[in-house]
């Protein structure tokens, strides 16, 4: 082909487009601009189509190299006036001088050939027609591509956002699972040499958490009723750590057309852990309900802080917050009150 398709810099391929488009203007031009009646045109057809095709072919495809020209040297955005300033420029010049070769070339064939000459426009006339079709041309191909570049930053911007979320996802991941999987091979170790049943239902226990963590590490949400189901395998491996020191209730009903971000209730829960006392003397009681409407689910735990702070990065809650913003408008809202801590979580209508 003559003519590359450049998708680079046009974002698409116009060859099917200058096939039709050509003949098309070709053929409309002399009734729009020059005057021509429909029957002067029908008798004068066979004239004026093939040299409306030559000029507009040579100005349709001088637009496009420079517009490709340009484009190569002034691809930024940053550019963007400086590019329709140079071409605008650039065709207001080019435009009667390119009319002109054409005409004259045109006239030397038809002093070899002599044609009768059923449209002779004026200079006005010829003007009006150039700048039309050349700026029309223009503002076709810079409409396609803006629009191109602006799906393209939509996509961009969404694959940016899932990216972030994977990676927060990941991140929050690798924060719960390193500090539980301590601990509970250390509650392991303690049940082996002594109560063998136990140490196995408990190893068992914890396969299945973590087969459930592996599992849905490629996913941004989960089913509410799947997470409570692991939720309670989670509690019962607690409840083999710390016996009544803790005490965790868990809602009798939850929603089944609801989703939530994967081990995200475990954070919560390991969250109360990590900051207050857990003792015999003092209890920490955690209880995660759903509100009234089904719209969140709420944790909440007494506040016992440790005496010695531990250290934190913070980034827990505000892991979640961010993440939780990817799939609704409502808001993690977190409060501390008359001595209890509460999260409220906003749950995920599934898309």
């Amino acid at each position: 082909m003559l003519v590359k398709p450049n998708i680079q810099y046009l974002a698409f391929d116009d060859r099917k487009l200058l096939l039709y488009g050509i003949p098309l203007v070709a053929l409309v031009s002399p009734l729009i601009f020059f005057g021509l009646s429909f029957d002067e045109y029908k008798a004068a057809a066979h004239l004026e189509v093939p040299e409306g095709i030559i000029y507009t072919s040579v100005f349709w495809l001088f637009n496009r190299w420079l517009l490709i020209t340009l484009r190569k040297r002034y691809d930024s955005l940053t550019h963007l006036v400086k590019r329709f300033t140079l071409q605008i420029l650039i065709i207001l010049v080019s435009a009667p001088i390119i009319s002109g070769l054409v005409t004259f070339l045109l006239s030397l064939l038809y002093a070899v050939t002599p044609l009768e000459d059923f449209c002779d426009p004026t200079l006005s006339q010829g003007l009006a027609a150039t700048y039309f079709l050349t700026f029309s041309v223009l503002m076709l191909y810079d409409t396609i591509y803006f629009f191109h570049k602006y799906k393209e930053a939509i996509m961009e911007k969404e694959w940016i956002k899932k990216a972030h979320v994977q990676s927060q996802l990941d991140n929050l991941r690798n924060q719960i699972n390193p500090h539980f999987l301590f601990n509970s091979m250390n509650t392991l170790m303690n049940l082996i040499p002594e109560e063998g049943d136990r140490a196995r239902s408990y190893l068992g226990k914890l396969s299945t958490f973590y087969r459930y963590a592996v599992s849905k590490q490629e996913e941004a949400t989960v089913p509410l009723s799947m997470e409570f189901e692991n939720a309670k395998i989670y509690v019962e491996l607690l409840k083999e750590r710390f016996a009544d020191s803790l005490d965790i209730t868990l809602p009798q009903s939850i929603p089944s057309n609801k989703h939530i971000l994967p081990l995200c209730l475990q954070l919560l829960v390991e969250n109360a852990i990590k900051h207050n006392i857990v003792s015999k003397n003092k209890p920490l009681k955690i209880d995660i309900s759903i509100s009234n409407d089904g719209k969140c689910l709420i944790v909440r735990n007494n506040l016992q802080r440790k005496i010695q702070p531990v250290e934190s990065t913070g980034m827990g809650l505000a892991n979640i917050k961010k993440r939780i913003a990817f799939f609704t408008d409502e808001l993690l809202i977190i409060s501390s009150e008359n001595n209890v801590f509460e999260v409220r979580l906003p749950l995920i209508e599934p898309k």
